[in-house]
């Protein structure tokens, strides 16, 4: 699917994570890891540190809402000139109603707001984007694509598969309609549902008796690893294809941040330098799912979205299987290093 944009444009970009930082090297006993197999996840895979929220009751609203308000606390926008509020999450407040809802009241939000939820993970922000640029080219004004999970809640603490991955975090992204210089924007999005146990969070009826009080995650690692390797690489270059833009003309790839060890056989297969593609995330916050790549903006990149014009790809994938890549330009825009969620 190859969709394009000419009037919507990324205005501001926050990311609050968890306040619980978790040691991975304190704390891999936890997992039923030897010290021995944690240093090698450590060191190939890049398991450092994570950002969760814990046994706080800190919600996906909350982390969202911290950074929705850091937006309005800059004056970057007012509130009531918000015409949508669209939330990415797999881990929503409540089963219903939806989220978004919950939020726009708790904003102070037009009761004209657009407001909804999207049930997709890590592919969200590119799948979020596209429905946020869609709507503002159909003609709104100023939208709020929140994204955020507690993945942390969803995994069995034993399961060293994945428990030692998951992060929490849930960010803001403002996208406004140019009113002066429009700039085009592409988009490239696709679904597998043929591979949709992969990674999944299904209720107890799908599990044995063990697992009936409450439903965790699960992953088959090597289907998502071949997953990612085999589908990443041609998304991208298919949208630098058909867009004929160059790799070189790209300032960022920014990536879904499942682990060092599978962005570096992206950057490889793609023939991307070090400076091109960020990989740092999941090491210090975890797999932050569908915050994942505005999480990796304001926690590595602040400083260069602050100050400069810039072209960027930006490429989810994962559970589902969903995956999909845009190609947009930012200038100058707001997008403060990541907020720490501060409990109240």
């Amino acid at each position: 699917m190859n969709l394009e944009y000419s009037k919507p444009s990324i205005k501001a970009i926050v990311t609050t994570v968890g306040p619980q930082k978790i040691d991975f090297m304190q704390t891999f006993e936890s997992h039923g890891l030897d010290e021995v197999t944690a240093k090698r996840l450590s060191n190939n895979f890049g398991f450092e540190s994570r950002y969760i929220v814990g046994n706080s009751g800190i919600k996906v609203s909350d982390l969202c809402i911290n950074s929705a308000l850091k937006i309005f606390e800059e004056n970057i926008i007012d509130p009531h000139e918000i015409d949508g509020l669209i939330l990415v999450t797999q881990t929503p407040d409540y089963l219903a109603p939806s989220t978004a809802i919950i939020i726009q009241n708790k904003l102070g939000l037009k009761k004209e707001t657009v407001a909804f939820d999207i049930n997709l993970g890590c592919s969200g922000y590119v799948n979020g984007l596209n429905v946020c640029y869609s709507l503002i080219e159909s003609g709104l004004e100023n939208i709020l694509l929140l994204t955020g999970d507690t993945a942390s809640k969803y995994v069995d603490p034993k399961d060293h598969t994945i428990a030692p991955i998951m992060g929490d975090a849930g960010s803001a992204t403002l996208i406004s309609r140019n009113k002066e210089i429009e700039s085009a924007s592409f988009f490239n999005l696709y679904s597998d549902g043929s591979g949709f146990d992969a990674l999944s969070i299904k209720d107890g009826n799908h599990y044995s008796e063990e697992y009936k009080s409450k439903p965790y995650m699960k992953m088959d690692g090597k289907a998502v690893f071949n997953f990612t390797i085999q589908r990443v690489p041609s998304c991208i270059s298919n949208i630098l294809e058909s867009t004929r833009v160059e790799a070189s003309d790209i300032d960022f790839f920014v990536l879904h941040q499942p682990n060092k060890y599978i962005l570096k056989m992206v950057q490889k297969k793609l023939g991307l330098t070090d400076g091109k593609i960020p990989m740092k995330t999941q090491s210090i916050y975890g797999n932050q799912n569908s915050s994942s790549i505005p999480g990796t903006i304001n926690g590595f990149l602040s400083k260069e979205f602050t100050d400069e014009k810039l072209k960027l790809l930006f490429c989810g994938f994962g559970i589902g299987l969903s995956w999909g890549a845009c190609i947009i330009e930012t200038n100058k825009i707001f997008a403060p290093t990541s907020l720490i969620y501060k409990e109240k």
